[in-house]
């Protein structure tokens, strides 16, 4: 194991993705020296790191040419995302077969999220506002906390890289969708600064088949700003925000209403860094997060929920000679909700207590870890997480690893009015995995086996037999079984990025598939530069799922195929057009929802040299 003491800001070149084996396949796919710091909370390499890891960097979001982060994300490596109608809709995550409230949104070290839904709404983050993004695949609670059962989303906002930079870029397509964007950044001395305007904006298309057939517009306005000072070699100082408001418009209930929701997603922070010694790192952190949704029926208020997050993290890590690391650390946070609903209670204190050990020697690397979590609206928890890779050669590594987490009741499980259960308990999960991944002089290549079970699932249930009265409670159990397969080379000039994800989740007491997850999910992307022009093209194919726990709604299996070009007109000017849905595929990602027909986006950008 290479320890990285100190990561100072550095361009990632990565890609994500996977291929089809003759019977397996492979897991995601990054550039193995590319730095992460999600699945450690330490800067290394994916190469050295035991857990999945898929890296996005700034040049992979400009060259995809997705519209929004629900886009980008979809079909990696064990993730699919699923929305309700289109552009801005409310957006399910699946990570490995989890439900939508176990992954974990981190936004510049700070948690983002709903306290009342119990998931994050990825639709409303601005893409334009982002450097970065890490993926982490597997239980990550006992570094995170609660919610991190199918994995971590860590979003890094953009920062300075150099001298003084104006950059602009406008674009329009189908559907009346446009975006526009315009920002600076710098690097002097010692400091570095990035601000970013943007602004999307659709008028879509109806949202729900069988509905009120109108256009179900979405509009998205943000901001983003980040400024990083070092004061001395051995201390730095940052702080960033990213903030986005606007209007969903969506279907709902009765036809005959128009629905809509206005909305805030925010989140501020601020880091300290500092080294006492060559051995010894600090970092203090505070943070804050919104998440606010105000529902709207024929524009009069219905109802309204706003979730406040407030964060601090104290961190050390200790570097032990050259091979291992020792890392000691505690956070908390308080949840805090105002609603339009009266709750018995209105937020909640959660202190968490960390250690991992890190250590490799010779051809072995291990890591343990352990957390507790006391938490004064639910039982206390406790998680672990225990790795060991071995390098069978200079280009092969097999790593093993065993990890718990939980998922925290949200606010609405536990308190909204007659139907809350304050008896409720964290849902806990149990994860076994077996990686294998190369690197060869034709590219590289991952292979991930895994089996996770949760018990303890928060589900609507009768409060006694025959009641008709029905509230959540602790009473599901399900197991996942699943692989993951990705491939990243080049034939003939062609860069190849591939990825396959295998699943079978299941209800272990009916042995029925899980709603809306799909057993196979492939993903394949291809690019090539034609001296200042670039092309490419992204296929996307997911089998059949079902829409009932009891598997008689069963929505049929989709294929869709992406076409992008780019120009470099001048070294400051380029042209950019994407093609999506190019054989305009009617099909359905949620049973009842409309999708995206064939649609055509251009654009022109601007960056100063």
């Amino acid at each position: 194991m290479k320890i990285i003491p100190r990561l100072k800001p550095v361009h990632l070149l990565t890609t994500t993705i996977a291929l089809v084996l003759p019977c397996m396949s492979v897991s995601a796919m990054t550039e193995l020296d590319a730095i992460n710091v999600t699945a450690t909370r330490t800067a290394q390499t994916v190469d050295e790191t035991l857990a999945a890891v898929t890296v996005i960097t700034r040049d992979d979001i400009d060259r995809l040419q997705d519209q929004d982060l629900t886009e980008l994300l979809d079909g990696l490596p064990g993730l699919t995302i699923t929305n309700s109608g289109g552009l801005g809709k409310a957006t399910n995550i699946r990570m490995r077969g989890t439900g939508s409230g176990h992954t974990l949104v981190i936004i510049d070290g700070v948690r983002i999220g709903s306290a009342t839904l119990g998931q994050t709404a990825l639709q409303h983050l601005p893409l334009q506002s982002i450097e970065r993004i890490e993926v982490v695949r597997g239980p990550l609670s006992h570094l995170y906390g609660a919610d991190a059962v199918g994995g971590v989303i860590q979003i890094f906002t953009r920062k300075g890289q150099q001298a003084t930079q104006i950059n602009a870029e406008t674009g329009y397509g189908s559907y009346d969708t446009s975006n526009s964007l315009l920002g600076i950044s710098g690097a002097h001395g010692n400091s570095n600064y990035n601000l970013q305007l943007s602004q999307l904006k659709s008028d879509g298309f109806s949202a729900l088949k069988n509905n009120n057939p109108d256009r179900d517009g979405y509009r998205n306005q943000s901001l983003s700003a980040q400024f990083e000072h070092q004061l001395r070699p051995n201390l730095k100082f940052g702080a960033s925000l990213l903030h986005a408001d606007g209007n969903n418009e969506y279907d709902g209930y009765f036809a005959t209403n128009d629905y809509s929701t206005d909305f805030v997603q925010q989140s501020i922070s601020g880091k300290l860094e500092y080294s006492p010694t060559a051995w010894w790192d600090i970092s203090i952190s505070l943070g804050e997060t919104k998440d606010e949704t105000t529902n709207l029926t024929n524009g009069n208020i219905a109802s309204f929920f706003d979730t406040e997050r407030r964060q601090a993290t104290w961190q050390n890590n200790f570097f032990i000679g050259d091979e291992a690391i020792l890392t000691l650390g505690t956070d908390f946070l308080r949840d805090k909700v105002d609603v339009s609903n009266t709750y018995s209670e209105d937020k909640r204190d959660n202190s968490g207590y960390f250690i991992q050990y890190q250590r490799g020697f010779g051809a072995h690397n291990f890591l343990l870890a352990l957390r507790y979590d006391d938490n004064d609206a639910f039982e206390n928890s406790n998680t672990g997480n225990m790795a060991w890779g071995y390098n069978l050669s200079n280009s092969l590594q097999l790593n093993v690893s065993y990890g718990t987490a939980y998922k925290a009741p949200t606010f609405n499980d536990l308190y909204y009015p007659v139907s809350g259960n304050p008896d409720l308990t964290p849902e806990k999960s149990k994860s076994l995995e077996l990686g294998l991944k190369g690197k060869q002089g034709w590219g590289h290549w991952n292979l991930n086996i895994f089996r996770t079970s949760i018990k303890d699932l928060i589900a609507w249930a009768p409060i006694s037999p025959g009641s008709w009265t029905w509230r959540p409670k602790n009473v599901n159990k399900v197991r996942i079984k699943g692989l993951e397969a990705s491939i990243n080379t080049a034939l003939a000039g062609w860069d190849i990025a591939a990825n396959l994800t295998m699943l079978d989740p299941r209800d272990r007491a009916t042995n029925k598939v899980l709603v809306r997850r799909h057993k196979r999910v492939l993903r394949v992307d291809v690019d090539r530069g034609f001296g200042k022009t670039h092309v490419g093209a992204t296929l996307q194919a997911r089998s059949y799922n079902y829409n009932d726990a009891q598997n008689s709604q069963r929505v049929s299996g989709f294929g869709t195929v992406e076409l992008r070009a780019s120009h470099q007109l001048t070294a400051n000017w380029r042209i950019r057009t994407e093609i999506s849905n190019l054989f305009d595929k009617d099909y359905e990602a949620i049973q009842g929802y409309n999708t995206e027909g064939r649609a055509i986006f251009a654009s022109i950008s601007y960056r100063s040299k």
